[in-house]
């Protein structure tokens, strides 16, 4: 009877104990995040004034990208791209880490069992048991809760590092499927444009031979052919290794690339709205894994804080113990224990306070990394827009200056023929049509690949 009393005072006073710390655990140290205040401007510089909020960077990629071939590179990037991949693994690596961490909020079970067999200048002894056992950690300043906040920040910040991984590559394709195309043009151009100055070199031979041209015309027209061959081996080149990059995007080895539409065929949309500057902040999944860095960073500043305070642990044990392994004396029964162990901080030489200098200096860190990542997105956006629209303006003054230049050296070809011009004005006229046509191609390519920056900055890409 004295024995089941003793016992049940122990019991109060554990409950007790487990009452007093649930009451107290209601309370967490350290400071609660707060988005930091950033002046957003009320529009994005070169912006088009608009009347709604729609921007471009809420449309879906397979909606902007009409080249059917295009959106099939894209989803076989998306499928199989290594960092995508390692992306996920990281996501899988933080999700991991945090049901560890959060684990520590619940008590902890587990059994066990052993014997042992003592003897020295006395009868041997012979003990065994199976027991159970539980601990737990009172959380009565908010540490594990903390170090639980901080956990799932980290596994949303990888999260939202994943989605900016899928939209610069989604960035990426497409800007080299258009770099790709251009080149396409551009061999096209040189390889008609070697047929049409073979010809002129035929001409003139003849007109050599005739009396009519002398060798410098001849030498000339050679070299318009080889300067002309010579261009199309390095666009060659560029187009092979654009190729092999693409397929490098695509998880796979160097090798060709379809073709879909040509530049000139790309959909662009009529309208490029950029959208509210504070709304980028949502959209945009850097901005996202900053800030959930930050939140980090500010919940282990709570962690560092809590360490300066007394913390509790609870342990129990209770199961059957016997002293009659060999069968010779018959002792057994239930057996169990528990304790409650306070650890009060007291001194440490400066390592509690050393830590918590250390976290409150590393989210003030993030803090100024948050606001320059976002100062750092506006720019995008404004450099994108401004971009875009003198990239459009500097693709109709070259189509024009393209289209004269062709007419130019048609004419000059056939004043040449007849007579009326030395040949110089045949190589200048021709030297500047190439180049024209080969500006024009790659003015046509820069703003598609500026739409897709434009893109791209306004947060677009990953949905």
């Amino acid at each position: 009877m004295l024995t089941f009393l003793k016992q049940a005072r122990e019991l109060r006073s554990v409950t007790f104990i487990v009452c007093v710390a649930g009451i107290l655990g209601g309370c967490k140290v350290g400071p609660n995040y707060a988005r930091p205040t950033i002046p957003a401007p009320p529009q994005f510089r070169a912006a088009q004034p608009q009347t709604d909020t729609a921007s471009l960077g809420d449309i879906k990629w397979f909606d902007l990208f009409q080249d059917e071939v295009l959106r099939q590179l894209i989803q076989q990037s998306l499928d199989s791209n290594y960092d995508v991949q390692m992306a996920a693994q990281r996501i899988i690596a933080a999700e991991g880490q945090f049901r560890a961490t959060r684990s520590g909020l619940f008590p902890q079970f587990g059994a066990e069992a052993g014997a042992s067999r003592v003897g020295l200048n006395s009868p041997i002894e012979s003990t065994g048991g199976i027991y159970g056992t539980a601990s737990w950690e009172i959380d009565l300043f908010g540490k594990l809760r903390r170090a639980t906040e901080a956990a799932r920040a980290d596994l949303l910040s990888d999260e939202e590092n994943r989605k900016a991984v899928i939209q610069t590559l989604v960035s990426q394709v497409a800007a080299a499927y258009f770099s790709l195309r251009e080149y396409d043009a551009e061999i096209d151009y040189v390889q008609l444009s070697i047929q049409t100055r073979q010809e002129s070199l035929r001409l003139v031979t003849s007109r050599e031979a005739g009396g009519v041209a002398s060798l410098v015309d001849v030498d000339q027209a050679k070299t318009l052919v080889q300067s002309a061959q010579a261009d199309l081996s390095q666009l060659e080149r560029d187009r092979e290794q654009t190729e092999n990059y693409i397929n490098v995007l695509l998880g796979r080895p160097p090798g060709p690339v379809m073709r879909g539409r040509n530049l000139v065929d790309q959909n662009q949309p009529p309208q490029v709205p950029a959208g509210l500057p504070s709304a980028l902040l949502e959209r945009r999944p850097d901005l996202r894994a900053a800030e959930q860095r930050l939140i980090a960073a500010n919940a282990r500043v709570g962690v560092a804080k809590a360490a300066f305070f007394p913390s509790i642990n609870l342990t129990a044990t209770g199961g059957y113990q016997t002293t009659d392994l060999l069968g010779v004396i018959n002792r057994s029964g239930f057996s169990y224990t528990m304790n409650g162990v306070v650890d009060l901080p007291i001194f440490d030489a400066g390592r509690r306070s050393g830590n918590y200098t250390t976290a409150k200096a590393v989210r003030d860190e993030l803090v100024l990394d948050y606001q320059k990542t976002i100062n750092d997105a506006f720019r995008d956006v404004s450099d994108a827009l401004i971009g875009y629209q003198k990239n459009k303006e500097t693709t109709a003054t070259k189509t024009l200056l393209a289209g004269t230049l062709r007419d130019q050296s048609q004419l000059a070809n056939q004043r040449y023929a007849g007579g009326v011009t030395s040949y110089l004005e045949v190589l200048d006229t021709e030297r500047q049509r190439l180049t024209a046509e080969r500006e024009l191609a790659q003015s046509q390519r820069d703003v598609l690949t500026s739409l897709v920056q434009l893109y791209s900055a306004l947060g677009g890409g990953w949905q």
